[in-house]
């Protein structure tokens, strides 16, 4: 342990020493912040949402339809229309802010880049089933917060006028305001996301990494830590399977009603609560557990395995995207980086489960469902999930001296993310 930290502080002091070398000082970036809101908008102002939305998912399934024909006989090229040419035979776009036609042009422009090249083409957008939100940019400070009391705030948006706002979170006046997302969940609500570009003093990466934690994932309780300290348990996740039953029922009782009738839409809003509720509930565990895990450890190891590939294979789809591992491991890798620490991913193909982690010996014929082995070279009785982290936390260590001797297989992320680099062919 210690000539692990020893060699890792030589590697980070020389660094910092070679830094320094040019007197310079490091100067303020400017990064983005996102800040999201309730607002409540009146009737009038929901009306003229809903026809923007409308509007954006026409201008994408026509300026689409364009593009497609145009790729069939000019291979290569890509067309670039804008919304501006769609007025004239349909006015009732000119009803809704032209930034968010804009933006929709240029968010289907970066789709056919990047899917032509693969004879593949984005897809066209259907009622009901698309996303209900539009973005609109900043401009000639169309975009305010305006104050009236504590209890009384409004945020003024292109063609909306004054929207009543919820800010429960203070925004520092410094910020600038680029650009902002309104959008109606499932459950009927508004909200807008704001981003504004914050100028902020770059923390210095820390020299010492004495405190390390290692997460081992597992399917049945998100996570088993080396410290013992952390473990999950399978009553504290299961946010979306505690509520099955609920939406189930709800959802029999919207198959027996008239669609697009009143008392469809109030029942599609009935089950939106309860899929917001099972996702509200995720996000606050899995913010408690990653904010908690950052004030107390210095790096935190964890497998880069991969969850698409996983959730594919024997109908495990449901468990891995209800316990929320992919989102764990970004929340704690910026806010570790918020602090000067950093996140260590392993390779997915490091024998986690099935080396010993004292003699090192492989299993190779180590099952899934074998959850306790022993070692036939050593003796030594493993169980199989806390087994798995003392070897992250070995393999951890080792990639944290490798970078620290400047090995230049590894690559730091600018979100503060350690792992090796993956090597395209």
């Amino acid at each position: 342990m210690k000539s692990v930290l020893s060699s890792f502080q030589m590697g980070r002091e020389k660094i910092m020493m070679e830094g320094r070398a040019e007197g310079e000082k490091a100067s303020a970036v400017i990064i983005s912040k996102c800040m999201e809101f309730r607002i409540n908008p009146t009737m009038e102002q929901k009306v003229l949402i809903w026809k923007t939305f409308g509007c954006n998912r026409f201008v994408w399934n026509y300026l689409l339809s364009e593009r497609i024909e145009y790729e069939k006989l000019n291979r290569g090229r890509l067309l670039n229309t804008t919304p501006a040419h769609l007025k004239n035979d349909n006015p009732f776009l000119c009803e809704v802010d032209s930034m968010a036609l804009i933006n929709t042009q240029l968010n289907l422009n970066q789709a056919c880049r990047k899917l032509f090249p693969k004879g593949k083409a984005p897809k066209f957008r259907k009622k009901g089933k698309d996303k209900r939100s539009y973005t609109t940019n900043c401009i000639n400070n169309n975009i305010e917060i305006v104050h009236i009391s504590d209890r009384e705030n409004y945020i003024k948006l292109p063609k909306l006028g004054l929207v009543r706002i919820i800010l429960h979170r203070d925004i520092p006046t410094e910020w600038k305001l680029k650009h902002a997302t309104i959008k109606e969940t499932a459950s009927g609500k508004f909200f807008v996301s704001i981003v504004f570009d914050a100028e902020i003093e770059p923390v210095e990466r820390m020299k010492e990494f004495e405190r390390i934690e290692a997460f081992d994932y597992s399917m049945s309780s998100l996570v088993i830590s080396a410290s013992w300290k952390n473990d999950i348990t399978g009553n504290d996740i299961r946010w979306y399977r505690n509520l099955e039953g609920r939406i189930a029922k709800e959802q029999r009782k919207l198959s027996r009603m008239q669609y697009g009738s009143a008392n469809y839409w109030e029942q599609k809003h009935r089950i939106g609560k309860l899929h917001e509720k099972a996702r509200n509930r995720r996000k606050d565990f899995l913010h408690k557990l990653s904010h908690k895990v950052a004030n107390d450890f210095d790096t935190v190891i964890v497998e880069d395995i991969n969850l698409q590939h996983m959730s594919q294979s024997l109908n495990f789809g449901k468990a891995v995207y209800d316990n929320g591992y992919g989102m764990l491991r970004t929340m704690l890798a910026y806010k570790l980086n918020d602090r000067g620490k950093v996140l260590v991913k392993v390779d997915r193909l490091f024998p986690s489960s099935k080396r010993c982690s004292i003699c090192h010996d492989v299993n190779h014929g180590l099952r899934l469902s074998d959850r306790e082995w022993t070692c036939k070279s050593c003796g030594t009785h493993h169980d199989r999930d806390k087994n798995a982290t003392r070897n992250l936390q070995d393999e951890g260590k080792d990639i944290l001296n490798r970078w620290a001797s400047g090995d230049s297989s590894l690559i730091l992320t600018p979100y503060g993310v350690l792992s090796e680099k993956k090597l395209h062919p």
